[in-house]
């Protein structure tokens, strides 16, 4: 289906926003595991926001009846986006800069090449050629503990198989939400039923560790609820809002230009607001795994 050739002002004011938002929640995410365990800060954004979706979603009308194998991808998604993709992505946080963690995933569209591909769709040249340089840039990353949160340069690497988890989890949910062909729901539903599912399975995995028990709201200063407000507020109801808006009305190329900005956008707020290094090393592994992707998500696809 052809979207509107010509984009208005709010269109381009919502992609301006949502590259701002998705930007942003790596250093707010950051910022809260001063004050909270991970698996907290994962379940309690995405529990919060799951239920503002449904309420949305059913109030809205736009709550559709889901054949049970639809139900069965969609509760497999969550465990994979939220469970494990929020999940070990929050785990990395403690030991990974944001601006770090942002470039690594931003590496997901490499892998929907090579999920695809093993499914016996094969790529292009040019979507090969991109998977390589965005794997060296991967390569160069993972081999710098330097990078590491200073103090915290004994923890690199197991932050880093964490990152890798996350990355490979939330595209294998995008991946298998693509491949079966389940996603023909509004996104208010469908990121309800996700986000529940996989917040839920967080809060029995962090209570059964005891980072429940270690949290009291009463104690949390203020700027800590400000932040996670605005993560599960603003990161995740306005950021999918506008995604779900954008996908809509723009050509699906030019929505994905997030993957690619969003990780500038976290590298330079990291650095501005919590003094994390822009080395040399970061910033070429960056340019490489940023123009991978830019290589993959601008082809033009050839219609038959």
């Amino acid at each position: 289906m052809n979207k509107k050739e010509s984009i208005s002002l709010v269109t381009i004011l919502a992609l301006g926003g949502l590259y701002l938002i998705w930007g942003s929640t790596f250093l707010s995410v950051r910022i809260l595991l001063e004050f909270l365990p991970p698996l907290v800060i994962s379940f309690s954004r995405n529990l919060v926001a799951g239920l503002l979706f449904l309420l949305w979603s059913v109030l809205g009308g736009h709550w559709k009846q889901l054949p049970l194998a639809h139900w069965k991808v969609h509760l497999s998604a969550g465990f994979l986006l939220i469970t494990l993709g929020n999940g070990f992505m929050a785990l990395a946080g403690q030991t990974i800069p944001s601006g770090l963690s942002s470039v690594f995933m931003a590496f997901g569209p490499l892998l929907l090449v090579v999920f695809f591909w093993i499914s016996g769709r094969k790529p292009s040249n040019r979507k090969l050629i991109g998977t390589l340089i965005g794997f060296v840039g991967i390569i160069l990353l993972a081999s710098q503990k330097n990078l590491a949160i200073p103090g915290k340069e004994i923890d690199f690497y197991r932050g880093m198989g964490f990152l890798l988890i996350a990355v490979v989890a939330w595209n294998l949910g995008v991946f298998y939400i693509q491949f079966t062909k389940a996603n023909t729901y509004h996104f208010t539903q469908v990121c309800a039923i996700q986000m529940l599912t996989g917040g839920l399975i967080l809060v029995a995995i962090a209570f059964f560790q005891g980072d429940i028990q270690k949290v009291s709201i009463a104690e949390l200063p203020s700027n800590a609820i400000g932040v996670f407000t605005y993560l599960a507020l603003i990161g995740s109801m306005v950021g999918f809002g506008l995604f779900g808006y954008l996908s809509k009305v723009l050509d699906a190329t030019l929505v994905s230009t997030y993957t690619y900005v969003n990780p500038i956008i976290a590298l330079f707020l990291g650095n501005l607001i919590l003094g994390e290094s822009l080395s040399s090393i970061l910033l070429l592994a960056s340019s490489l795994i940023l123009s991978a992707v830019l290589l993959i998500t601008t082809e033009k696809t050839s219609t038959k």
